[in-house]
């Protein structure tokens, strides 16, 4: 496998300041990899015993068929849930939809808005822009703890076990990239995510489907994934259809931006801050991040059950920290 090191670190706290929430062009990087074979990016540091630290891998010809591409093609779902990854609420934006700001809604962040309810009381769901993202997979209720598949499962079932396959696949490729620390996700899931929570029975429980193309979506606003594993990483196949440039995964605090071809499969630390450049031309980019969700787990030291809700709840998120 090819190796890159780092040569920069710009720091977490002043990318995260700099970037959080904003569409990232070509001041957010200082180079482009134009991945074509099995590739390791690493950080610019080492750990205690001398070893790398992955950034991110990029696996090449990840997919045996065109089975997961063609369940993802006919994926044309939109989400305004996405405050972060869709970019800052613009008033001359709000205005064409005949939205006033102050009368009609009002900026909860930079990134969401909440709307005038008829009883002239401001709504308590906050709204982002349109992205062309959509959560497949199961989840825990923000309200009630519970958890359930998401209304795109129940909605499309025959996709959704058409995607289970997505699974097999990208375990295949993350164990490939770094045994150890799929082995350890592993170790995580098995003890504390049920086997019924778990897409295909792997170690993924949540899959964020995204299509990236000139006239809707093209772009990613940089975001840090939630829910993620803190010590894992989070894997997201990649295809292309037509010819475009840009679409690129970037990584701001280490200047990295990567190009991956059709057919792969990104391994990244999806706790750094990451976007994705605005894709130009007349193609598409389909990607699918699977994920496991640690906010899934019930069982062990890591594990919370479905009953503790809000904001007990949220003080006890699983851990693979804690766990190794």
């Amino acid at each position: 496998m090819k190796k890159i090191v780092v040569d920069k670190d710009l720091g977490k706290k002043e990318t995260f300041e700099k970037w959080n929430g904003k569409f990232l062009d070509g001041t957010s990087y200082d180079t482009v990899h134009h991945v074509t074979e099995d590739t390791g990016i690493m950080k610019p540091i080492q750990s205690l015993d001398g070893s790398d630290v992955p950034l991110a891998y990029v696996i090449t010809n990840a997919y045996g068929d065109d089975s997961v591409r063609n369940t993802l093609m006919t994926i044309e779902d939109v989400s305004v849930m996405r405050a972060n990854c869709s970019g800052p609420i613009l008033e001359e934006d709000m205005l064409k939809k005949g939205l006033k700001l102050g009368e009609d809604y009002r900026l909860r962040t930079p990134n969401s808005y909440q709307l005038k309810t008829k009883s002239g009381k401001w709504g308590m769901i906050a709204y982002s822009n349109e992205i062309n993202s959509v959560m497949i997979g199961y989840k825990r209720g923000r309200f009630t703890g519970a958890i359930d598949s998401s209304g795109w499962v129940k909605e499309n079932p025959k996709k959704w076990e058409e995607l289970q396959v997505i699974s097999r696949w990208n375990e295949i490729a993350f164990r490939k990239a770094n045994t150890e620390i799929y082995e350890k996700q592993k170790a995580f899931c098995d003890n504390h995510i049920e086997l019924e929570y778990r897409i295909g029975g792997g170690i993924f429980t949540t899959l964020s489907a995204n299509r990236y193309h000139v006239g809707q979506s093209g772009k990613m606003g940089a975001h840090v994934d939630s829910g993620d594993l803190n010590a894992g990483m989070t894997t997201m196949s990649c295809f292309r259809e037509g010819d475009y440039e840009g679409a690129y995964l970037v990584f701001p605090r280490y200047g990295v931006a990567i190009d991956a071809p059709d057919n792969s499969v990104i391994i990244a630390d999806s706790n750094q801050l990451h976007g994705v450049t605005q894709i130009k031309g007349n193609g598409q980019r389909f990607t699918c991040v699977a994920y496991c969700d640690n906010r899934l787990a019930t069982k062990g030291v890591a594990g919370k059950s479905e009953r503790k809700i809000g904001r007990f709840a949220a003080k006890e998120s699983g851990n693979l920290e804690d766990f190794i």
